[in-house]
């Protein structure tokens, strides 16, 4: 071995220079490599999921990044917004099927306020207290602040009061020479930071996404690692790191040359040697499609994430993968492993042996 393998199999943790070296391993040692960082995480051959509900109740949003085709003024999708009693029925869906999460999201509405989402916080709880509610965003939560002059501890708190029990930590790329490119107009790396250290004063968890393949460079990849494995360092509220390769189709980017399978493995496996404070890598199989995620699932990845019930953002690039309880469990029994469906905590539901 050389003296960066020893450093990975011996549980030490990486720099970012020697991290961006990995990315010249060969694909095979790379796997084996974050395989076995991913043991020393997780012993078990259990592979978690959730059954949740994506409800994007409007796509009204001034954010207007480069990279979104869902956005009303994206001209692919006519601007709307959901009624109440029409966000109520999806969620009663929801339940109905024995699902257990929802997953508001609305972007940066120049119109709504704080009370319009805390109104919709407490109306669903009211009817439906037993749905967990892991809910909105960074750049919303830093977009109602800056609207109402309140700080990030304060949005947060009143959202947590109505109802709100955790946050994605939706960060795109958490690099800025990118983030001044594609999404001028959202919140700054400092700000994503910042307001994941609200949702921790606040006793709240958080995730931490990544898309990547929008110009950036292999280091700028490892900056982005680098913001979030700081982050868990003085926070420890993030539960999951979850990749997506950006694809290009019906976006103000269509020129971006979309990135492969290759990469997403990289990604994936290198995530999870570098990011060894975080428990659960997921394996993006709603961008990378059903197959290349069960092949992530022996590259680092231990979870599958969310069924993702009426995902519709992504499907504006004309990206069309959907799945199903049944078939989400034979792909993981098909990768070796045991299939669990868990709660939003991560704790174990049901068992599928």
């Amino acid at each position: 071995m050389n003296e960066l393998a020893q450093k990975i199999y011996r549980n030490q943790r990486l720099t970012p220079g020697e991290a961006v070296t990995l990315f010249d391993w060969n694909l095979l040692e790379l796997g084996r490599a974050a395989d076995y960082r991913r043991k020393l995480v997780t012993p078990g051959p259990e592979v978690g999921f959730v059954l949740d509900r994506i409800i994007n109740y409007t796509n009204i949003c001034q954010a207007g990044c480069l990279f979104c085709a869902y956005h009303a003024r994206g001209g692919i999708v006519a601007p709307y917004e959901m009624t109440i009693d029409e966000i109520l029925r999806k969620v009663e869906e929801l339940v109905a099927a024995g699902g257990t999460q929802v997953m508001l999201q609305g972007g940066l509405h120049p119109h709504y306020t704080l009370d319009t989402y805390t109104n919709l916080l407490r109306t669903i709880k009211e009817h439906y207290p037993e749905i967990y509610l892991h809910s909105f965003s960074p750049a919303e939560v830093v977009n109602i602040a800056l609207n109402a002059n309140m700080t990030f501890h304060q949005v947060i708190s009143a959202l947590q009061e109505a109802g709100l029990d955790s946050m994605p930590g939706a960060s795109d790329l958490l690099v800025d020479r990118i983030r001044q490119k594609v999404s001028p107009n959202k919140m700054t790396t400092a700000q994503w930071q910042e307001v994941m250290t609200a949702l921790q004063r606040n006793g709240m968890h958080s995730t931490a996404t990544m898309t990547y393949g929008m110009g950036e460079t292999l280091e700028e990849r490892i900056q982005h690692f680098t913001v979030i494995r700081q982050t868990q360092d003085e926070t420890g509220i993030l539960k999951a790191f979850i990749p997506w390769s950006f694809f290009p189709h019906g976006t103000r980017m269509e020129e971006v040359i979309p990135a492969t399978g290759m990469d997403y493995l990289k990604i994936v496996a290198i995530a999870r040697i570098f990011l060894d404070n975080i428990q659960y890598i997921q394996a993006g199989w709603l961008t990378e499609g059903l197959d290349l995620a069960q092949v992530a699932l022996t590259m680092g990845a231990n979870d599958m994430g969310g069924i993702l019930t009426e995902e519709v953002v992504v499907k504006a690039t004309g990206i069309q993968t959907e799945t199903s309880l049944q078939q989400m469990v034979q792909i993981i029994k098909n990768a070796d492993r045991i299939p669990v469906q868990r709660d939003s905590l991560y704790r174990a539901i049901r068992s599928y042996q």
